[in-house]
């Protein structure tokens, strides 16, 4: 079987169809579960980083500028910088 979409390979791969490759944001839930498993723990492929784009800064809407706070905020509360770093993930 042949996938694209991350969240089919992940769905195929939770139900026992095969093994996936998908980006860290797609498993990482599955993985702190169990109901995922790396195989490869040693090997990972780097999509780059996550990035949130905008226009510059001066006249920014102020609920763009909400957004990004809420994100760069989330991110640090959750530690998600360095659970998605697929080289350290779970």
């Amino acid at each position: 079987m042949i996938l694209t979409e991350p969240e089919a390979i992940t769905r195929a791969a939770l139900l026992g169809i095969g093994v996936g490759l998908v980006a860290v944001p797609h498993a990482l839930a599955h993985l702190e579960s169990g109901a995922l498993k790396r195989v490869l723990a040693d090997w990972h492929a780097d999509a780059g980083p996550i990035s949130l784009y905008f226009p510059a800064t001066r006249l920014m809407p102020a609920k763009t500028r909400a957004f990004v706070d809420f994100v760069v905020s989330e991110f640090r509360r959750l530690g998600l910088a360095r659970k998605f770093r697929a080289a350290s993930a779970i």
